[in-house]
Order: structure tokens, then sequence, then C-alpha cells
């Protein structure tokens, strides 16, 4: 078998296309033949931001109370000790989780 190529046009597959000019910096302090970028948040986010998680952090302080009695530390404690302390596994799932 013979394949044989033969061009039917002379024009190339791409036109030829020049290469844009170098802008120069916009900064004087930049130095060099590279990119550079720049990103910055707008001052307004990072305000609701932090605003957001402190509603957060006083949410969370509210829902944990006083915290336990200490009878019921030296009850769970002693049940612990003896290992007949069995946690409920929903219950701490659902508290982390916020459903209770």
């Amino acid at each position: 078998m013979n394949v044989i190529f033969q061009t039917i046009n002379n024009t190339t597959y791409r036109t030829p296309v020049s290469a844009p000019r170098k802008r120069m910096p916009q900064s004087s302090t930049v130095k060099g033949d590279f990119d550079t970028v720049n990103i910055q948040g707008s001052r307004i986010t990072q305000d609701e931001d932090e605003t957001f998680a402190r509603i957060l952090a006083r949410r969370t302080a509210a829902q944990l109370g006083s915290g336990a009695s200490a009878e019921r530390v030296q009850e769970l404690g002693r049940q612990v000790a003896d290992g007949t302390y069995q946690p409920d596994a929903q219950r701490i799932a659902g508290r982390m989780l916020g459903l209770s």
C-alpha cells in the first residue's frame, strides 16, 4: 500500500499572530520580566467574617450553659472507674451536630 500526501493549498494551517506588546508593571517596586498578581479582599468582607465568628461564638457559649453539677461529675467518675459507664453515641452525635 502506498500513501501519497499532496498539499492542495500552499497556505499555512495557522495564520501568523504577532506577539502582544509588553506592558510595564504598574508598581515601580516590581523588577524583572514576570507577571504579578495582587489579590486583596475587601475590608467589608473581613469585617463580616469577624462579625459572623463572634455571633457563632456567642451562640455556642450560650448553649453550653453552666455545665454539670459537682455531684454529676463525681457520679460519672465513679461509673467510669467501675467500668459501668455507657455513653449514648446517638445523643453525643446529635449534640455535636446541634440537633438536640
